[in-house]
């Protein structure tokens, strides 16, 4: 099973991509290079956890690979749920023609706010040589680790997070279940990714990379809908309407957004059963 590019120079790429996206996000965080640094860390993350697997035995391997991206990655998610609701205000104004402009301008000046946090270093940031000994040492093991040896090691990390996903679908229905679901399939997503770059003919057969692509559709766009509730209710909550018709307005559209959420919640959680609750 010859591999096209080896699982340690894709590795080392998105050490490289984050590097990169994170420069130009510090010069200017638009939507689209949020997203990509995003997407970056999230594969990054991926590579972090099967090396975990792999070889990284130590609690302490484990807390230096958690922390070494968190605050970034906080930061970065929190510009992006601003960048997206923009987008959703801006589609829904058009469509029902009326005016949010009071929230447009809240929802800007709190993406104004978290552009200008990327300039700032991580409360907890490690030292450099610290984090550079991390990546040396998962860039070292994936160098050295047999073909076999990924691929196991692979299948298992795989296992063990369709065996979670697939308990808590199973389970109650809850904001909490349906979070916590929604982060392992992306983990398996990339996960697979990483696997089908370099070992094109990687099979897991618990569940396709096609269903998971589906889940997280529907499930980022619950995510969406309920991201847009609570910034909505923050808005509400913080503004001191001059007329009762602002004041309705905005509870009227708050009604509308936590009806579309109910119904995108049970939508949301009927395909995530029927994908992962099933019978084989």
């Amino acid at each position: 099973m010859p591999a096209h590019e080896s699982i340690h120079e894709y590795y080392l790429h998105q050490h490289q991509n984050i590097e990169h996206y994170l420069e130009l996000c510090m010069s200017f965080a638009e939507a689209e290079l949020v997203h990509e640094l995003r997407l970056s860390i999230k594969k990054l993350r991926a590579f972090h956890k099967l090396a975990e697997e792999l070889f990284l035995k130590e609690k302490g391997d484990r807390i230096h690979i958690k922390h070494r991206v968190r605050d970034l990655y906080k930061i970065a998610g929190q510009l992006r749920d601003t960048q997206v609701q923009l987008q959703l205000l801006a589609s829904f104004g058009e469509q029902t023609g009326i005016d949010y402009s009071e929230f447009q301008k809240w929802l800007l000046r709190r993406e104004k706010k978290r552009m200008s946090r990327f300039g700032r270093k991580p409360k907890h940031e490690l030292s450099h040589a610290t984090t550079q000994i991390t990546h040396q040492k998962i860039g070292d093991g994936l160098a050295l680790a047999t073909d076999e040896t990924i691929l196991n090691g692979a299948g298992k990390v795989l296992k063990g997070l369709y065996t979670k996903a697939k308990n808590l679908a199973a389970g109650e229905m809850s904001d909490r279940n349906l979070h916590m679901i929604r982060t392992i399939t992306k983990q398996m997503r990339y996960i697979l990714n990483i696997m089908h770059h370099s070992y094109p003919d990687f099979k897991f057969t618990e569940v396709s990379l096609n269903s998971l692509r589906e889940i997280e559709a529907v499930a980022g766009n619950w995510h969406d809908c309920l991201v847009r509730i609570e910034l909505l209710g923050k808005y509400i909550e913080k503004s001191d309407f001059k007329e009762d018709s602002g004041k309705f307005k905005y509870q009227k559209f708050y009604a509308a957004c936590k009806a579309e959420l109910d119904i995108v919640y049970a939508e949301t959680y009927q395909l995530v059963r029927k994908e992962l609750v099933r019978e084989k």
